[in-house]
């Protein structure tokens, strides 16, 4: 099952979660991908009471080398996904909670489409859910919640919107728009796919690069990289997180 959602592409991620089973070399586009995706699922599964997973039980559910799965979590472990102890399991951040939670929405919307609207038997229906969750967008999303009655919440939007988000302390990882003026940080994951992201390579707003926010009035950011200064909207500032 699987499935690359278009919402949320990362330049800046290491190239293992592209598309799992090709080699670097053969990987030309970072992204959040469908197995990083079903490793949280899987993990959020498999928790109860709040106890650490075990790598041997996600092995086991995967059908993966225990070495894959540990590659993968200590992966998702790097952009704060997961706490991955060794010899002592994984469980999910508060991030990656929001993950598997927008995943499971995702798939019971779809699912409630399937059997409720198109009559497709429960057990096809819920296997083409699982399929669908990954690649569904915001907008579709939120029109098959207003189609189905289904309030929007907090718990359907994109994790990008919500990540690492403490009120109590300042967040390592926010999206650009919650930037202040001033503000200096680094970007590590650019959430675009369009022509738009080489020329934001271009002007020097690319994983691993610095950026100060000179100008934010909460519908334009003005930014000042390396290579010079442009202008963002709130929509494009959203989809750019960046490590304070």
């Amino acid at each position: 099952m699987s499935l690359k959602n278009d919402a949320i592409y990362s330049l800046g991620l290491p190239k293992f979660f592209i598309m799992p089973y090709l080699s670097p070399s053969m990987a030309s586009m970072d992204a959040l991908s469908e197995s990083a995706e079903m490793m949280i699922k899987n993990i959020n599964e498999l928790a109860s009471n709040g106890e650490r997973v075990r790598t041997s039980d996600l092995s086991a559910k995967t059908e993966l080398k225990p070495a894959s799965v540990t590659e993968m979590i200590q992966r998702l472990g790097e952009i704060g996904l997961v706490d991955y102890e060794p010899y002592h399991g994984v469980h999910l951040t508060k991030q990656g909670q929001h993950v598997a939670d927008v995943i499971d929405h995702r798939f019971n919307i779809l699912q409630r489409f399937l059997t409720e609207i198109l009559g497709v038997e429960a057990e096809e229906a819920a296997e083409v859910a699982c399929r669908m969750e990954h690649i569904l967008t915001r907008d579709v999303e939120n029109r098959l919640s207003d189609f189905l009655g289904v309030k929007k919440g907090t718990d359907s939007d994109l994790f990008c919107h919500q990540v690492n988000v403490e009120p109590e302390s300042e967040p390592e990882f926010v999206p650009l728009s919650s930037f202040k003026e001033g503000k200096t940080g680094k970007v590590r994951i650019v959430m675009e796919k369009s022509d738009l992201t080489s020329t934001l390579e271009k002007a020097g707003l690319a994983p691993g690069r610095t950026i100060i926010v000179k100008k934010a009035n909460g519908k334009s950011y003005d930014i000042e990289t390396e290579d010079g200064t442009l202008s963002l909207d709130s929509d494009l500032a959203s989809k750019i997180i960046v490590q304070n």
